[in-house]
């Protein structure tokens, strides 16, 4: 645990980190035990990856190990690194990779962190999808439907079973959700309602309050008969309108004449006196007095009357207007003192008490929010006051009742009442709305709506249900399941419609590649493809192998040896040929390249020369189209041209190297001193034009004279001059016997030499030649390659 510890502490192993864009990339192995071939490994310092990573490692030093961990990294398989433990190594195995800016670490069984993005060419990929030995399996075949259709086509037969089997076992998880969900719905919803219906309720935000009302609408009709038999609230008693004590206040007889009004002032005046306590005023007692005079004689003294003049003023005075007004007046201050002695204030919290509990009623049973009555209790008072105030003019307009009482006092007084009223008419108007709602609430009442209040409420439990967290949880399950069902088909028929369309296919876009990569790859062969093999429970490719036109089959009965076959047809170099064609059309072909970590594992083996140059490019190409290149090797020469065509900026080279006993370290790899100088070859350039490099046609096309001539120099420099020129080779072997080896090239090489010399010597005007164009350098270019082979 301690030496892992330090292993992953980045102040002892950092690495340096290469970010050449935001693709995931490998920057290094911090840690690696008891796996394969590393009992421990550790990375010496600036032992970091790049974008174009090589790895020097002698055969049997781990170079397979590193493929396999990052195949078991990327394909997240821990399997493939458990079955490959050092033997005799301690228990546990461990792999601390440096992925971006994170660490990833196989521990445990198990992988956690990045998981990048990785394509490996090794001799699994070779075992898996090509050959093995020299024998092409069935299983080899089935994997080669890749090879005649793509690399979906051997898959989506599977798909076909795959989606298969997995819509059987949606089916009997549907059917347990759906069983669920159903036990629910006959649990809260009407007995008519169905699946489908359930499904199609709508959410709602006031779901609660609508529960509620729908509920208290169903009570209400089951109270129905007590409901209409329940009492309203009652309105509070209006008070008399102001303005009718106003006008009595300002009330004058008109009806009295001027001469009688005038007599009895002032015999009033005259005889005036102490008012005995009494509500009776001094006219008041007058006009009493004038209903006993019957005769001649005055009712008070006795006496006869001498004159009639004031009786009869007395008489024309109290008229029946005075009368009538008299009474009004008393009646109004009768009034008055049902407020001063309390009945008003008896009557309204009566009134308001009984409310109150025809409030609580209502707000139960029908579910009605009284109204905000405010202070209503409050009037009295006012009332009451107003009373006082208003008895006190109404005494003074009794004492004297032909004068009009009026002024600020008499105002204010009014407005006090005024006030009071109109507290009370605003309180009435209140009770009348809820009186008018109450009123709706009764006629809205019908016994008979009881069944579909109930089932309408029910609707409405269920739509809260609905879409409660278990069951909008169980429903998703189920339209997921559904979803996938659908998806499922819908993938299923496109599938088979593409298997069949496939199977009708002669030849994929990942064929035609995997021929133009042999034919680059100067094979003597290439694939024939035939109408895949559906015979089995998984189709498998038929195709032949092309040699001089002649069919080979790639399958063939063990022990027979006498005819052509994938065996004995094609060399161990054509063999390694055609894995490499299947892996770089294969990459190529990829549209996720650019985030794909490339890893090549020994990719020359038995190849020649010109396919080890061949190689070389493709790598180097690589490097500029994936995420990251690494390429692993025993062969330093390998390396060395890979570091001689990749762009030195964005390479970096590790080794595997011993660093004491039962310890592998990642060290730094200086190519250059391990093998020989830097130098890029003028053939090579000619390769790498017809590759699609971009080098100067001009260039190009005088380095075919060069080429030539150090060929030909150096192939019989018993014959050549070491500074012979390509005119003067020419000439030698015009002379030269007709069976020298070289006499064959003669006609080539004239033609090469009229070409090239244009950018040698000054221009001569009407030269053919003189112009550079593409398709003919290329011509040119292929002629000096075909020539100079071996070189």
């Amino acid at each position: 645990m301690v030496e892992y510890q330090q292993a992953i502490s980045p102040k002892k192993y950092e690495l340096p980190i290469d970010n050449k864009n935001d693709c995931k990339m490998l920057h290094g192995f911090i840690y690696i035990q008891n796996i394969g071939r590393f009992e421990k490994a550790h990375p010496m310092q600036d032992a970091g990856f790049g974008s174009c990573t090589l790895i020097f490692g002698e055969n049997g030093w781990g170079k397979s190990t590193v493929a396999d961990i990052l195949r078991s990294l990327t394909t997240n398989n821990p399997s493939i690194i458990l079955g490959r433990k050092t033997l005799a190594g301690g228990p546990d195995q461990k792999a601390v990779l440096s992925i971006d800016t994170q660490q990833t670490v196989f521990r445990d069984g198990a992988w956690t962190g990045i998981k990048p993005r990785i394509a490996i060419y090794d001799s699994f990929f070779i075992n898996e999808n090509v050959f093995s030995g020299d024998i092409v399996s069935a299983d080899h075949l089935k994997n080669q439907y890749g090879l005649v259709l793509g690399e979906e086509g051997v898959g989506r037969l599977k798909r076909i079973v795959a989606l298969d089997d997995e819509n059987r076992e949606l089916n009997s998880v549907l059917r347990i959700a759906e069983s669920e969900l159903n036990i629910i719905i006959k649990t809260i919803a009407p007995p008519a309602m169905r699946l489908g219906d359930f499904l199609a309720l709508g959410n709602r935000d006031d779901i609660d309050s609508v529960i509620a009302s729908k509920d208290a609408q169903a009570q209400r009709v089951r109270r129905s008969k007590e409901l209409k038999a329940a009492a309203e609230p009652q309105l509070l008693p209006i008070p008399t309108e102001t303005q009718k004590f106003r006008e009595l206040l300002n009330l004058e007889i008109d009806q009295i004449s001027e001469s009688a009004l005038a007599a009895v002032r002032v015999h009033i005046a005259e005889h005036e006196c102490t008012a005995p306590k009494s509500d009776t005023s001094l006219e008041g007692w007058l006009e009493a007095g004038t209903g006993f005079v019957n005769s001649g004689k005055c009712p008070f003294c006795g006496q006869f009357f001498t004159a009639h003049m004031l009786v009869d003023a007395y008489k024309d005075f109290f008229s029946d207007a005075y009368k009538s007004l008299s009474v009004t007046i008393k009646k109004t201050r009768e009034t008055f003192a049902k407020y001063q002695n309390g009945d008003f204030r008896k009557v309204i919290e009566g009134l308001l008490e009984q409310n109150d509990k025809n409030f609580t009623y209502w707000r139960e049973a029908g579910k009605l929010e009284p109204p905000d009555l405010g202070d209503a209790r409050g009037v009295i008072l006012l009332m009451e006051e107003a009373a006082v105030l208003l008895d006190v003019l109404f005494q003074d307009k009794q004492a004297h009742l032909t004068e009009a009482i009026d002024g600020k006092e008499a105002e204010a007084s009014l407005s006090t009442w005024e006030k009071g009223r109109n507290v009370v008419g605003h309180i009435n108007r209140l009770l009348n709305v809820y009186a008018s709602r109450i009123k709706t609430l009764k006629d809205s009442i019908d016994p008979s709506d009881l069944p579909r209040l109930e089932t309408e409420l029910k609707v409405i439990q269920a739509t809260k249900r609905r879409h409660e967290l278990d069951v909008i949880a169980l429903i998703s399950r189920i339209d997921a399941i559904k979803a996938r069902k659908e998806a499922i088909a819908k993938e299923k028929a496109a599938t088979r419609k593409e298997l069949d369309d496939y199977g009708r296919s002669i030849t994929g876009k990942l064929g035609t590649s995997i021929n133009a990569y042999l034919l680059r790859l100067n094979a003597g062969f290439k694939i024939d493809y035939k109408e895949p093999d559906y015979r089995g429970k998984e189709p498998a490719a038929s195709y032949q192998i092309l040699i001089n036109n002649v069919p080979v089959p790639p399958r063939s009965p063990s022990e027979t040896l006498d005819k052509p076959s994938f065996r004995n047809t094609l060399s161990t170099g054509d063999k390694s040929t055609l894995a490499l064609a299947l892996f770089l059309a294969k990459i190529n072909a990829d549209p996720a390249l650019k985030d794909t970590i490339v890893v090549l594992d020994d990719a020359f083996t038995s190849l020649d020369n010109f396919r080890r140059q061949f190689t070389a490019n493709e790598i180097r190409k690589l490097c500029g189209l994936a995420a990251q290149t690494i390429v692993l090797s025993h062969d330093k020469n390998f390396l060395r041209l890979l570091w001689e065509k990749v762009d030195q900026s964005s390479i970096k080279s590790i080794a595997l190297q011993t660093g004491a006993p039962g310890i592998t370290t990642l060290a730094p790899f200086d190519i250059k001193t391990a093998t020989q100088a830097r130098h890029v070859t003028e053939r090579g350039e000619i390769e790498e034009f017809l590759e699609g490099e971009p080098h100067s046609p001009n260039y190009i096309r005088t380095r075919l004279r060069t080429v030539c001539e150090d060929f030909y120099r150096k192939g019989d420099p018993s014959l050549f001059h070491e500074a012979a020129s390509l005119e003067e080779i020419t000439r030698i072997l015009n002379k030269a016997p007709t069976e020298h080896p070289y006499r064959g090239a003669l006609d080539d090489l004239r033609e090469i030499n009229e070409y090239s010399r244009v950018d040698n010597h000054a221009a001569v005007e009407g030269n053919p030649f003189e112009e550079t164009t593409g398709d003919e350098l290329k011509g040119f270019c292929r002629k000096v390659i075909s020539l100079t082979r071996g070189m």
